[in-house]
This record gives C-alpha cells, structure tokens and sequence, in this order.
C-alpha cells in the first residue's frame, strides 16, 4: 500500500564556542537571540565575557535557532556546543 508519508531531512548546524585570544576564563554575557528566533550569518548570536575581553560570538548561518544550550552566567569552553540553528 503506498504511503503518504514523506521522509525530509533538515540539517541542524550546532554552533562552537570559538577559542579567544587564550582565555582560559569564559562565561556567556547575554545572548542576541532567543530559541525561535531568526539570525542572519555574521549576526552577533552570544556575547562571552572573559577576564581580558568581552566579545561578540556571531553565528556561523542564517536561520532559526533552534536551541541555546547554556544560560547568561555559564562557564564555556572553546570547543563546546553553544547553540543549534536550524539553517535558511
């Protein structure tokens, strides 16, 4: 019997935190966006705050963010999964 049911994939983009300047100290500041939220590539997605600098984390592609995985406050490394966008 056929069926209706349509098997579509949609590719989630699971953004990193990126290494700053040494830090060894990172905390997440605020985030831009909010789950559900659209982002623009290059639009600042988290701010991270360190004990040397404070910087803007943009995001990698343009679309949904989907998931923040940490909360304003949290210590992050470089290399951790910071969010998921589910991208244009």
């Amino acid at each position: 019997m056929p069926s209706d049911n349509k098997c579509v994939s949609v590719e989630i983009t699971e953004v990193v935190m990126p290494e700053l300047q040494g830090a060894e100290e990172i905390t997440v500041g605020a985030w831009g966006k909010q789950e559900g939220e659209h982002v623009d590539e290059g639009e600042t997605l988290m701010e991270a705050h360190t004990d040397k600098v404070n910087a803007e984390i943009p995001s990698p592609v343009a679309g949904v963010v989907e998931a923040l995985l940490l909360e304003v406050g949290d210590p992050v490394v470089p290399g951790q999964p910071i969010a998921r966008i589910t991208p244009d």
